[in-house]
């Protein structure tokens, strides 16, 4: 099948490396380290993972350069022997795979949030966030020393390469920003001014390492923000970075008031990046490579074919699917496990935790997990096919059991199809589509359309049952709340209310849900208005899409009353209180939409087992993530 992609898996050489094809693993912070930022098994088993699965080339997540630089914790570190041994391990761990390994070296400068946050220009990110440093040139001198330290101990270690991180508003990218660098020395003022500091540290590196060690630069080919530098901008830097001895530039986008253009989410189309990454490489005379949502193999093949980048990055995708390249390079396109970019992943780091996936419960795990053959195959029957219910009968099927699956909807994938009913949120029924058909692949035995009873199960006589039953709509006790003109939200979702041009529609409750359904509401013509006793809207959504989606609900018109909560519902009006002082209020509403949370459901169905081995699970036990489901659909499947 590698005729069908010929350029996605043809080799390459670069900088004195060979590249068995032309996918990469970019860094991408893991949360795994330990807190100290040595490497432990964890990591290893992550990256190696990742090495087994078939990928060209691997960069190891960004990793700090200074003793007094910190993310948002735990993050990998390199600025001083002691950090070596760990990472040679690492470098050990993946060298039999025959792959350049990598690693970047990072400053966060004024995105600092554990320690003093330090910039070229006293700057803050935004009016909640401290005013940085401003860097002396004692200090620039230092943490160029620094760079060269930390790439010094990379080469040590015995890495291939490094990649200096100067994109995403990070401490390269803030001196070229006339955003963040205001300063009037040869460190500021014009574009050549502005990326004195980065081909300084080029520069230093080469000195420290020799002119052969292969140096990568990931930069902003735009920072997508009023003011910020332009893809000229970002040309005329790369070529000046390939003067100063880059080798290689990957091409990424956005910084902290552009989050969606670095890590793009599920409504940001496949390829979004594509046009930067092709204007760098006319730019430069050294490879490219590029990023952003770049998993389907057709896409990529193409952006390798006409010229508009030299290497593939996949990210998300290797972490959702570590075996994408040996998949796609065997034809097996339909076994690659979609990665949904709904940014779990993401999310979980930027909040201090490790990462796991929302589609791979392996994530994180890899050192410890263990798909083995059941010593007694039993005949297992999980009722529900959500998230947690699907992966439980996938895990159960694969050690040998005998399982069924059973869904009392005339379709697989219980609140997924409501998920994916959002707008831009199609990535979900990708999802979706993949678990049913692996499972029917797998020999699982699918019942829909049936509401499973106590003597549903006599009948099927199983060893074990998973009870993945998931959870219904929560109905407060607010007076009016039975009557004729309220909704559920779900049913928005599912396209099975007809609304008129015009018509007001008050969503009670701010969530996910009620923020998307806010959002089918106003896209097919409706007035809506958010109503949320808590401070903020967008409770379960990822940061960055909700950032955006907040923003663009916001643009559309949706009215977003916080701190308020809802006493009555009468016809044609919606009776209100606010949390902070009592005052009351009346919002007119002609029909009105509940999506106030979830109530599990599980106990209903445990409660009629008796004499049976019974686990219940994801919503069905409490009201859980996309994250939670799949990690307790997956141990369900282990541990029977």
């Amino acid at each position: 099948m590698t005729a069908a992609f010929p350029h996605l898996f043809s080799p390459l050489e670069l900088a004195g490396l060979r590249l068995p094809n032309r996918i990469v693993m970019p860094p991408m912070g893991t949360g795994l380290p330990e807190h100290d930022g040595t490497v432990n098994e964890r990591t290893i088993a992550y990256y190696r993972r990742r090495a087994e699965g078939g990928v060209g080339l691997i960069t190891i997540e960004a990793s700090l350069i200074a003793p007094d630089s910190y993310g948002v914790g735990p993050e990998m570190r390199l600025h001083g022997a002691e950090f070596v041994p760990g990472l040679r391990q690492l470098v050990d761990a993946l060298r039999p795979y025959g792959i350049p390994i990598g690693i970047q070296l990072w400053h966060p400068g004024r995105q600092t949030l554990l320690g003093e946050p330090i910039a070229p220009s006293p700057v803050p990110l935004s009016p909640r966030t401290p005013v940085p440093r401003e860097l002396t040139k004692d200090d620039i001198e230092q943490l160029i020393e620094q760079y060269a330290l930390s790439a010094a101990c990379a080469q040590e270690a015995g890495f291939d390469f490094i990649e200096v991180h100067g994109a995403h508003c990070y401490l390269p990218c803030e001196f070229i920003s006339p955003l963040s660098n205001l300063r009037t020395d040869e460190y500021g003022g014009s574009l050549e001014n502005r990326a004195r500091f980065p081909l300084e540290i080029v520069a230093a590196i080469r000195e420290r390492c020799g002119a052969d060690y292969p140096v990568m630069y990931r930069i902003s080919g735009a920072e997508e923000a009023t003011g910020g530098f332009e893809i000229e901008d970002a040309c005329a830097v790369s070529r000046l970075l390939v003067d100063a001895g880059v080798c290689c530039i990957s091409v990424s986008a956005g910084n902290w008031y552009a989050l969606h253009y670095t890590i793009g989410p599920m409504f940001m189309p496949r390829g979004f990046l594509l046009p930067l990454a092709a204007e760098i490489k006319k730019a430069v005379d050294v490879p490219v490579i590029a990023v952003g949502r770049l998993d389907d193999p057709a896409l990529a093949e193409k952006a390798l074919a006409d010229g508009t980048a030299d290497m593939i990055a996949l990210g998300r995708a290797l972490i959702a699917d570590p075996d994408w390249p040996v998949k796609v390079q065997q034809g097996r396109l339909g076994d690659v496990r979609p990665c949904m970019s709904c940014n779990a992943c993401v999310d979980l780091v930027a909040t201090a935790k490790e990462a796991r996936c929302a589609v791979n419960p392996e994530v994180g795990r890899e050192a410890d997990w263990r798909l083995e053959p059941a010593a007694t195959p039993r005949k297992v029957m999980v009722v529900g096919s959500g998230p947690a219910g699907m992966e439980a009968a996938r895990i159960a099927r694969l050690r040998g059991h005998e399982v069924s699956i059973w869904e009392r909807d005339p379709i697989l994938g219980g609140k997924l199809d409501v998920a994916a009913s959002a707008p831009s949120k199609h990535t979900v029924y990708e999802y979706r589509d993949y678990q049913a058909r692996i499972l029917g692949e797998l020999g699982v035995e699918i019942h829909t359309g049936v509401d499973v009873d106590q003597a549903t199960i006599e009948a099927e006589d199983p060893d074990a049952i998973l009870v993945a039953t998931g959870a219904d709509p929560m109905i407060p006790p607010i007076p009016g709340i039975h009557g004729p003109n309220v909704l559920d939200a779900q049913e928005i979702l599912h396209g099975r209310v007809d609304v008129a041009p015009g018509e007001r529609i008050v969503v009670i409750g701010g969530s996910a849900t009620g923020c998307e359904t806010a959002e089918w509401l106003v896209a097919n013509g409706a007035q809506a208005t958010i109503v949320e006793m808590l401070p903020s809207v967008g409770r379960g959504v990822e940061q960055i899409t909700r950032k955006h989606l907040v923003k663009e609900l916001r643009a559309a018109g949706v009215a977003i009353e916080t701190k308020t909560k809802v006493t009555a519902i009468e016809p044609n009006v919606v009776l209100v209180e606010r949390v902070e002082d009592g005052s009351t209020g009346a919002i007119p509403a002609d029909r009105v939409a509940l999506a106030v949370g979830w109530r599990p459901r599980g106990s209903e169905l445990a409660g009629v087992v008796t004499g049976r081995e019974t686990h219940v699970l994801g919503d069905a036990d409490h009201a859980a993530d996309f994250v939670a489901a799949i990690q307790a659909g997956a141990d369900a499947g282990l541990a029977v």
